[in-house]
Order: C-alpha cells, then structure tokens, then sequence
C-alpha cells in the first residue's frame, strides 16, 4: 500500500515559473497553484494537507513577502510552521531576501533554476515535515494502550478547567489504578501483565462518553476527566468503571483472574469558581485519594474534599480523610463509628429525610445501596419464578 503524496503550494504571478516548477514535482507531489499571495493563503486556509510552499516575493495583490508574514502569523499551528521556499530573480535586491528571511522563509530558490535544485529541496523539506507530523502523532497517544498520553491529557484537562470556570460548570476527575501491578508483573510477567493493562485500558475506554477523556499516565495507571459533571455524578461513572473491570475475566495459563481497580475522585464542586484550582492541583488531590483508595478494603472509591489530610506514620506513609463520613482509608480503627453513621443516614434514608443526609457523605452509601437494590430486584425475579407468576 503506498503513502499519499505529499501536497505541495506554487504560489507565482508568472505562469511559466509556475509550470516549471510543478513539472519538476509532478512526478512525486500532488501539486496546487496560486497566482498570487490572497489565492494561495485562501488555498492553505482551505487544505491542510499542504505540507511545503513556493512562492514568489513580487506579485500583485498580495506579494509574497506579505504571504510569508501572514503564514508566519497565522493561529493555525499547522500554517504557522510550514516551510516556504521564496522563489527569487535578478530584479529582487539583496535587502528583499534578506527582510524575507527575517519575516521567516525557510529557504530560497533562484530563477532560473533545474529540476534538481527544485526536486532536492522539496524532499527535503516534505520529509521533514513528515517526520515532525509522525512524532507529534506518536506522542498524542500512549504506545502500549492507544490512550491519549500525558501531553494530550494536559492540555485536555487544562481546558476542561477553564470552560467550567468560564461557565460556572462542574468537572471531575479520577485517578484509577490497576491493583498490585507489581505483583502482577512478579507472577505473570512483564508481557502478560502489558495485555492485562491494554485489555483495562479498552474497557475504560468504551465505557465513558465521547466527550470524556482517559490517558495511561503510568504503569497500570490511569487518569480520566469529566467534563460537566458533578461529583455525585462522577462517583457512579467510577462505580460503573470498577464493576466493568472486575467482572472481566483474564484466562492466562488456564487460570482464571481477575483484576481490581482503586479510584481516587476528585471535582471542581468543592469549591467556588473564584477558588478553583488549577488542572494539575485537581489532579494531585486524584492521586491523594487514590492512595487513600489503596488502603482500603475492597478498594473503596474515595472523593478528595476540602477536608482531606494526609497523614505520614511511617516510611511509607499512610492516608486519611478527616471527615468521618469518607473517613473509609482507617476502616479498622473507625469500623464502629462508620457502622453508627451509616444506621443514621439510613435510618434517614426510610424516614424521608434525604436533606440529613450531608453531600459529601452520598457517596459512602451510593455503593451498599446499590448492591442492596440489585439484590432485591433478583431475589424478587427468583421469587416469582418459584411461585409461577
């Protein structure tokens, strides 16, 4: 299967110029013409597969001196970076050449010139361009997922911020971690436990809307922004994404596994929108309350709120969460106080009294009622299936 051509721009008054020079890249190049600077930067506005411009520096209209600042000028990233080559005369004085390539020209090229001047520059700079095009493309993605990488997940995140802050909207973020990835790669191998984490990565994946975003940013790591959803919101996407995965079953050697996830949550809904913080902050506070997730039984899901500490204890250090409603990271020592707190908001659950029940705290009992729910509705199933009904 062979590569497209490449997509070249003459832009010149002269025809003959122009002629020439596309017969000396025909051969190899898709080939657009202009005659003067206005007709080729409507042409470059129009296709973005142009990856290389010829242009002359005296033509009426737009000159090519003016074509050259407004590419160099250009928004456009693509434009902005494309290398021109300005086709010079005898009638162009040193002092034009040498304001062109202040403005920016790439190179030049004299007239007359041959078809191999013409032919070297142009795969110079064709596979140059072609090689940038080909890095900037691998390091948008992630090679062993597919997933954007850090740089994408960035400049994503950062914009997702300033739009909610912008239109006083939410954004949430988790931080997901595949469970003992270490000890996966001890047992199972480095390769195996790699296909484990592709496999995750492709559930995560399909499992969230188009317009939110998860990027691998370390070994069985991963990040996700939400945009325009609230924390509450959030902690059921995280719920939905960890029931997904784990009821994944990985068949590796005629031994069945599975794999756990920990989700530390984090959102913009804690704060004002004259307080928010920064994308980068949002996810350190992910990443404190996946920690937190870790120590936990099963796992937990955590939400980072304004009353999150961090506690060292030791070398490695332990977490907390201060409120004792999300106070799940020290489930051992808090297990009564958690079990008193919870016969409270159910007891306010039945009562009808949903507004006892504090924000921060839904999420602690979003998972055991749901469990609950489930196991009614199919104990209810069975139960008229037993009777015939």
């Amino acid at each position: 299967m062979h590569s497209p051509r490449a997509e070249i721009l003459i832009v010149d008054d002269s025809s003959t110029n122009r002629s020439r020079i596309a017969r000396h890249l025909g051969d190899e190049y898709t080939i657009h013409l202009a005659v003067d600077g206005e007709e080729g930067w409507k042409c470059l506005q129009s296709n973005d597969a142009i990856s290389l411009v010829f242009t002359g520096i005296q033509m009426p209209v737009m000159s090519g001196m003016l074509l050259l600042q407004k590419i160099r000028d250009a928004d456009c990233e693509r434009i902005a970076n494309l290398p021109v080559i300005m086709i010079t005369g005898n009638e162009d004085s040193e002092a034009v050449k040498k304001a062109t390539h202040n403005i920016g020209a790439t190179d030049f090229i004299n007239n007359p010139f041959d078809k191999i001047d013409v032919l070297s520059r142009a795969r110079s700079y064709t596979r140059f361009i072609n090689k940038i095009s080909e890095l900037e493309k691998n390091a948008a993605y992630d090679s062993l997922t597919g997933l954007y990488s850090n740089r994408m997940l960035l400049e994503f995140g950062n914009k997702a911020v300033s739009f909610a802050k912008r239109y006083n909207m939410d954004v949430s973020f988790l931080y997901v971690e595949v469970v003992d990835t270490i000890k996966l790669i001890e047992t199972l191998g480095s390769r195996t436990t790699e296909t484990i984490v592709s496999t995750v990565a492709g559930l995560l994946e399909i499992s969230l809307r188009k317009e939110e975003l998860v990027s691998h940013i370390d070994d069985g790591i991963f990040a996700i922004v939400l945009p325009h959803t609230k924390a509450f919101k959030a902690h059921i996407v995280a719920t939905q994404l960890k029931q997904a995965v784990e009821s994944q079953e990985f068949d590796i050697s005629n031994v069945k596994i599975h794999v756990h996830l920990a989700i530390g949550l984090s959102s913009t809904e804690a704060g004002n929108v004259s307080d928010r913080l920064s994308f980068e902050e949002y996810c350190v506070q992910a990443a404190h309350a996946l920690a937190a997730s870790l120590e936990t039984p099963n796992n937990c899901i955590i939400r980072y709120d304004e009353t999150y500490e961090k506690k060292v204890y030791d070398d490695k250090g332990s977490y907390a969460l201060s409120n004792p409603a999300l106070a799940i990271a020290d489930a051992a020592g808090h297990e009564q106080d958690q079990m008193a707190e919870l016969d409270y908001f159910l007891s306010s659950v039945l009562a009808g009294n949903f507004s006892n029940i504090p924000t921060e705290s839904l999420p602690f009992l979003i998972e055991p009622l749901e469990s609950f729910l489930e196991y009614a509705h199919a104990a209810m199933r069975a139960d008229k299936k037993a009777s015939g009904e």
